[in-house]
C-alpha cells in the first residue's frame, strides 16, 4: 500500500499582497480597463455587470504583465511534454480558470516555448504557479520540484516526465 501513497508538497503560507508593490487599496467599484475583472468588498470578480463598474483602472495583474513582474514561474520538460503538449497546455488554461473563480486577480502572463520543447509560465502569483505545478503533476505524474525564495514571495516550479 505505501506505493499508493499520494506525494505530499511543501505546505506554505500564502503571504501574497504583504510584499507586492504592485497591491493598494482601491475603492468598491473600480475595475480594469485592460481584462475588465471588478475591484468589490476587497475582492476582484470575473463577469462583473456594468452598473457596478463606475471607477476605471488598470489592475495589479495587468500592470504586472505589462512590465514583466512575475511572482511564479513553471518550467515543464520532458519527452511526456513533447507528446502531450496541448493536453497540458488544457489542464493549465483549465486550472488558471478554477483558481480565477475563487480571485479574478491571478492569471498566467506568459507562456514560453523554448527550441528544446520546454514550456515555461509566467504567473502574477506565487500560488498560481504552485497550483498550476500540482495540477499538472496530479494529471501527469512525473517528477514536481517548488523551490521558494526566501520569504516565500516568489516561487520556481519545476516538473518533468520522460516517457
Amino acid at each position: 500500500m505505501r506505493g499508493n501513497r499520494k506525494k505530499s508538497f511543501p505546505y506554505i503560507k500564502f503571504l501574497e499582497g504583504e510584499d507586492d508593490p504592485y497591491r493598494v487599496d482601491l475603492e468598491d467599484g473600480s475595475y480594469c480597463t485592460e481584462c475588465g475583472i471588478l475591484y468589490t468588498n476587497k475582492n476582484w470578480k470575473l463577469n462583473a455587470s456594468e452598473e457596478y463598474k463606475k471607477k476605471p483602472i488598470i489592475c495589479p495583474a495587468c500592470k504586472k504583465i505589462k512590465e514583466d513582474y512575475y511572482l511564479g514561474i513553471l518550467e515543464l520538460k520532458g519527452d511526456f511534454l513533447k507528446e502531450h503538449k496541448e493536453e497540458i497546455r488544457n489542464i493549465l488554461k483549465n486550472e488558471e480558470e478554477r483558481q480565477r473563480a475563487k480571485n479574478a486577480l491571478p492569471r498566467i502572463g506568459k507562456i514560453e516555448e523554448t527550441e528544446d520543447g520546454k514550456l515555461i509560465i509566467y504567473t502574477t502569483s506565487v500560488r498560481l504557479a504552485y497550483r498550476l505545478g500540482k495540477a499538472v503533476y496530479n494529471a501527469c505524474k512525473g517528477d514536481l520540484t517548488i523551490k521558494w525564495s526566501d520569504g516565500e514571495h516568489f516561487t520556481r516550479v519545476y516538473w518533468n516526465r520522460d516517457i
